[in-house]
């Protein structure tokens, strides 16, 4: 009896150290790898849609800031001119604010510029003054795309002239901006209204060539 209970107890122990088989390791391994491509897939998806979402925000903080800057100085411009072709494709708004009206009690010029090339809208002001020097451009929006439709003629600038049923000068501008890599990009449209100005303001005419100003705004600066 003693020698039979001492086999039984070898016979569990031996069963017990057989470990697991060949098989049921490899179908283990597949069930684990499943798992785990569930769950980076998963991390994956909302990795994406948080860079998105923040990309998004990004974008309309930055057409807001623009808008914001640009209702704040069109709206005391005396004179706006048609908006202009630059270098590389560039495009490109100028206006000017008299000494009156000026936060500085001197006539200031400013230049929108939209840069295809880089995707930026960039802006500068200088007074208007002679042997002023003019600066630099500073990026107000980055990752500026191209119009949806690809007909860039009025784009992002129209300045629709002042008429006797709308006798002030007003500027389109439309901006389409975000991450192309990431689509659905932010796009906005405003029309803002140059205060100062008058179906008498020198811009207003383009009797020489249609679609230019026949008297620059601001006669010191460059052209983009």
């Amino acid at each position: 009896m003693t020698g039979g209970h001492g086999r039984d107890r070898d016979t569990t122990t031996s069963t017990r150290d057989a470990g697991i088989t060949l098989v049921e390791l490899i179908v283990s391994m597949g069930i684990f790898t499943v798992l785990v491509a569930v769950v980076m897939g998963g991390v994956v998806m909302m990795s994406r849609s948080t860079v998105r979402a923040d990309v998004t925000v990004t974008a309309n903080d930055g057409l807001r800031t623009a808008f914001q800057r640009l209702d704040r100085q069109v709206r005391y411009a005396e004179a706006v001119n048609f908006p202009g072709d630059g270098a590389q494709g560039r495009r490109y708004v100028e206006f000017r604010v008299s000494a009156t009206v000026s936060a500085t009690g001197r006539a200031t010029c400013t230049q929108w510029r939209w840069d295809p090339t880089a995707g930026t809208l960039d802006r500068r002001s200088w007074e208007d003054c002679v042997g002023v020097a003019v600066p630099a451009f500073g990026t107000v929006v980055s990752d500026v795309q191209p119009p949806a439709d690809g007909v860039t003629a009025n784009y992002p600038f129209q300045l629709l002239k002042a008429t006797e049923d709308n006798p002030r000068q007003r500027l389109v501008v439309r901006l389409r901006a975000g991450d192309s890599t990431l689509g659905n990009p932010v796009e906005q449209r405003t029309v803002f209204v140059a205060r100062n100005s008058s179906t008498g303001s020198l811009t207003n005419s383009d009797t020489s060539t249609p679609g230019v100003s026949d008297i620059p705004v601001c006669m010191a600066g460059g052209r983009p």
